[in-house]
C-alpha cells in the first residue's frame, strides 16, 4: 500500500489548518506556500475535503479555506481516507465473499490483523497531534550532522 500525492497533500493542509487558531481563513496562495502543495493540486484538494465536510471556504476579500472541525475529532485515517477512499490491504477485506477464497485463505487471518493494527494506528493520530508534534529537521533524521 502507497500513500498518493493527493493522500500527502491532503494531511499536510490539515495539519497547517489544524495548527492556526479555530476558525482562522486562509488564503489558498498562503496555504499552497505553507504546506509545498502546489496550487494546481490544492484546489483539488480543497474541493474534495469541502465535500466531505471537513474544510469550509469563504469567496472574495478575506476569503479563503478553513477547518470546518475539531481538529482533535480529525483521525489520521480520515484524513487519508477523505482523498484516497476507504483503505484496505486486500480485496478479501472488503467484504465478505468478495474474495472467492476468503473462507479458506491461510493469508486472509493474517491481513486482517495487520489491517486491525493499521486501522488502530491512524485512528490513534488526530489533526491536532500532528500540529503539536515538535518538528524533526532532515539533518536530525539519520543522525548526520
Amino acid at each position: 500500500m502507497r500513500l498518493t500525492r493527493e493522500g500527502d497533500y491532503a494531511v499536510r493542509v490539515f495539519v497547517d489548518l489544524a495548527g492556526r487558531p479555530p476558525g482562522t481563513v486562509v488564503r489558498a496562495d498562503d496555504l499552497s506556500h505553507s504546506t509545498g502543495v502546489p496550487r494546481a493540486y490544492l484546489a483539488k484538494i480543497i474541493q474534495i475535503l469541502a465535500r466531505a465536510n471537513f474544510v469550509q471556504t469563504r469567496q472574495g476579500i478575506g476569503g479563503g479555506v478553513f477547518l470546518h472541525r475539531d481538529p482533535a475529532t480529525i483521525t489520521l485515517r480520515q484524513m487519508v481516507e477523505a482523498v484516497e477512499g476507504p483503505i484496505y490491504l486486500n480485496r478479501c477485506l472488503i467484504r465478505s465473499g468478495e474474495c472467492p477464497r476468503d473462507s479458506f485463505c491461510p493469508v486472509h487471518p493474517v491481513w486482517a490483523r495487520i489491517q486491525a493494527v493499521l486501522f488502530r494506528e491512524l485512528d490513534a493520530v488526530t489533526a491536532r497531534d500532528l500540529a503539536e508534534a515538535p518538528v524533526v529537521s532532515r539533518r536530525d533524521e539519520g543522525g548526520a550532522a
